[in-house]
């Protein structure tokens, strides 16, 4: 399951004996192949421009969908726009923004990572920024039970100990579940509306504001408000994300090293953290084998390369020795260089293909092991958030 660059390598290279060019394999997979460069060198104003435009586009022409035509094939279409969008909003600019490698100035990279929350309704710079850079990324508290991420998908049944079945049945349930949906969104409502943060709340409660009284004024109603923005960016969105961070560490495996070892090692992260790339080997022989293999990379891989594994998140490993790399835009050709360039003392990568895979293992580390693990980290929690 857990591959090293020479294995990563050969599935990559097969992608060469397909129909698919090299480009968008690239692209699809998350991985180039061997000193492959990229075509074209993206700024990130460009980046963030193509997604907010795709935002804006696609709950204008939703909403107006609703109100003109009720039309399912465009409604499909912008709600694809609108997780596509979202889900870069938060995992690659609003997370960009918090560690300052947008434009690179701190004001200017904050004002839009709160912009972008403000459009989505999720959690605000502030509190993020304090939650990523200080907790999910320090030393003693990456993956453990202090991590925000741990302790937001653990209400919901992904937890220590858990086993493995109980695990996938959590897993699916919660996506389908009103309580998940509806825990999950008065959790972000909860940013945005706060007496610790009153000019954000204000903000906040003016774009709410805005949100439901056009709509009705317009239609009289909320059915239009609920089909063209409140299933893809609040539903969606949360499945997408949820999703995602289940495959994203070994959570609770940070557990299993001391105080000191955590401190010294310049590398703490490198074990719990891979490269998640959508594929897998093209057959070499075989119609059938072929053709479900096309099936699988056009309606499996390539939806969770557009709405959850979006972005930089392949390679999400790379960000987490190099958070402060300004070229995150070009991560997937930077992290297939640092491959084959690693420091004196640096582990090598470890490479999952498809999301299932990684979800497998995650939850393996999470079923073996016992609460006890978690019991060393209680002496020093205080210290370490």
């Amino acid at each position: 399951m857990k591959l090293n660059k020479e294995q990563s390598a050969q599935i990559r290279e097969s992608y060469n004996n397909s129909l698919f060019p090299k480009s968008f394999a690239t692209w699809l997979t998350g991985k180039p192949c061997a000193d492959q460069k990229p075509l074209i060198k993206t700024h990130w104003s460009v980046y963030v421009l193509f997604v907010l435009s795709i935002f804006f586009l696609s709950y204008f022409v939703g909403f107006y969908n609703q109100v003109e035509g009720q039309s399912i094939a465009v409604m499909l279409l912008c709600w694809a726009g609108l997780v596509f969008s979202t889900r870069r909003m938060a995992a690659v600019i609003l997370h960009q923004s918090v560690h300052e490698r947008l434009s690179g100035n701190g004001r200017f990279d904050m004002l839009l990572g709160d912009f972008v929350t403000l459009l989505m309704l999720t959690q605000d710079y502030k509190t993020y920024k304090v939650d990523h850079c200080k907790i999910h990324h320090g030393p003693l508290t990456f993956a453990t039970k202090y991590d925000p991420i741990v302790q937001f998908f653990s209400v919901f049944g992904i937890d220590l100990g858990e086993k493995k079945k109980n695990l996938y049945m959590n897993f699916f349930i919660s996506i389908f579940s009103p309580i998940f949906h509806i825990s999950f969104f008065i959790t972000r409502l909860g940013y945005n509306i706060s007496a610790e943060r009153s000019v954000r709340s204000l903000f906040s409660i003016a774009y709410i504001t805005a949100l439901l009284v056009v709509p009705y004024y317009l239609t009289g109603g909320f059915s239009a408000l609920f089909f063209a923005y409140i299933i893809p960016v609040v539903f969606l969105y949360q499945i997408s994300a949820f999703i995602e961070i289940c495959s994203e560490h070994a959570w609770f495996e940070n557990n299993i090293k001391n105080k000191q070892e955590l401190l010294e090692d310049p590398y703490f992260y490198s074990d719990i953290s891979w490269g998640r790339f959508c594929g897998s080997k093209h057959p070499e022989k075989g119609i059938f084998k072929k053709l479900k293999w096309y099936f699988a990379q056009l309606f499996y891989h390539l939806p969770i390369r557009l709405f959850i594994l979006v972005g930089d998140l392949p390679q999400h490993d790379y960000h987490h020795r190099k958070p402060l790399c300004f070229d995150w835009v070009n991560a997937r050709y930077n992290r297939e260089k640092a491959l084959y360039n690693l420091a004196e003392g640096e582990p090598e990568y470890i490479d999952i293909w498809g999301i299932h895979n990684a979800i497998e293992h995650v939850f393996s580390v999470v079923s073996e092991k016992e609460t006890g693990y978690i019991s060393d980290f209680n002496n020093y929690s205080k210290e370490a958030t």
